[in-house]
């Protein structure tokens, strides 16, 4: 069974996907999807700000094993449909779970597997006609009509990026196809960054994404890097 859920306004709609996944587990596909969210979840512990007006909504998505690079699966899949759809030049994937447009954050992905029942569980966050408070978002974010001159529908924008992830789901098997796509498309690519990883901080050149999807960070030696988040890209 399929069910579907619009609420106004929730603490998250990965909680949210959560609760109801535990009560209903007859159903095999829950979307949860809110017109605002109090405290919307990002990498990291972080939050993400989400008023009205953007597309705020949780998925899962069916895979019997675990892939490491799922969350670039994630978003060369949303950067495809956005290019796609609006003809967007200059619009990047940034390792490993945004997607921006000119130094401005357009997107973010969460993903997490549940092992034991062999599905992820994918949060979007993506500003589409909401109004970025720069006071409140304290890095450079921007909507889609901002840059598109016009509003989108979320509820399109949302049922085309869930039929993205499943008609592609076959490149899971082989990531060098979305790897490689990531890598061309990669925000920051031959620039210098800063990457943190917990309370420790690295500084090298980006140069791009290895077979397994790692980050390959020049700092005079290249290291390739699992995990960690950028910042202060220059």
């Amino acid at each position: 069974m399929k069910a579907d859920y619009l609420f106004d306004n929730v603490e998250s709609t990965m909680l949210e996907y959560e609760k109801i996944r535990g009560i209903s587990s007859e159903y095999a596909n829950i979307t949860v999807r809110a017109i605002a969210q109090t405290g919307g979840m990002g990498r990291g512990g972080h939050r993400w700000h989400s008023p009205p007006g953007g597309l705020w909504f949780t998925f899962d998505f069916t895979h019997q094993e675990a892939v490491e690079s799922f969350a670039l699966y994630a978003g060369h899949c949303l950067h495809k449909l956005l290019s796609r759809l609006y003809r967007l030049e200059d619009l990047k994937i940034k390792w490993t779970n945004d997607i921006y447009f000119q130094d401005k954050k357009i997107a973010g992905i969460l993903c997490r597997y549940q092992i034991v029942e062999h599905f992820y569980v994918i949060g979007l966050g993506l500003n589409t006609n909401n109004t970025v408070d720069p006071e409140i978002i304290p890095t450079q974010a921007v909507p889609l009509r901002e840059i598109l001159s016009y509003d989108v529908s979320n509820e399109y924008l949302m049922k085309l990026f869930i039929a993205e992830m499943n008609d592609c789901k076959q490149l899971l098997n082989q990531p060098s196809s979305y790897l490689d796509y990531c890598d061309a498309n990669l925000y920051g690519k031959g620039r210098v960054a800063t990457l943190e990883q917990g309370r420790e901080q690295i500084k090298g050149k980006i140069m791009g994404l290895d077979e397994h999807g790692h980050l390959l960070l020049d700092c005079g030696e290249v290291k390739t890097i699992s995990y960690g988040t950028l910042v202060n890209i220059g």
